[in-house]
């Protein structure tokens, strides 16, 4: 399904209400539907989430047919809709739920109701520790995340 065929699907599913004035999708606008009702937020996942996945897919195997060394892709949500992950190594980014909130509301503008709303509806960091093989903790600056990353990328160089 093309972004096109996402957004009309979305449009079918939540009306116009959900677009800004040039028909582009108003995030926040359909954000306030499906985090007050569980039924609308798999409404919206079950749009969403197959495109994201086949894109993934599409993108792995292009990197594989072009010989790439290494493929990255960050996607929580594998393990949320209950797929599995063919990978040799699962690294997981994660940080506290303070610094997640203070990052959603610097970062995205959310108020802390939303960024709760936005956090409860997902795995808890530590479910996602869990699968991990690999975990890079990112409450820091972006100086320390590159070191960790950079370090990281040494290693399964190596290996």
């Amino acid at each position: 399904m093309s972004n096109v065929d996402v957004q009309a699907a979305l449009v079918e599913a939540f009306g116009t209400r959900i677009l800004h004035s040039d028909g582009t999708v108003h995030k926040a606008r359909l954000r306030d539907i499906v985090f007050k009702d569980d039924a609308e937020r798999r409404r919206l996942e079950s749009i969403i989430h197959p495109s994201v996945l086949r894109a993934l897919e599409q993108s792995r195997r292009k990197a594989q047919a072009l010989g790439a060394e290494v493929f990255l892709a960050e996607v929580p949500l594998y393990y949320e809709i209950g797929a599995t992950v063919d990978a040799d190594l699962i690294i997981v980014v994660a940080a506290s739920q303070a610094m997640q909130i203070r990052r959603l509301m610097e970062i995205r503008g959310l108020d802390q109701d939303t960024a709760h709303g936005l956090l409860g509806s997902q795995w808890s960091i530590e479910a996602k520790i869990e699968k991990a093989d690999v975990v890079i903790w990112n409450d820091g600056d972006l100086k320390a995340f590159s070191d960790q990353a950079l370090t990281l990328g040494k290693q399964i160089r190596q290996a």
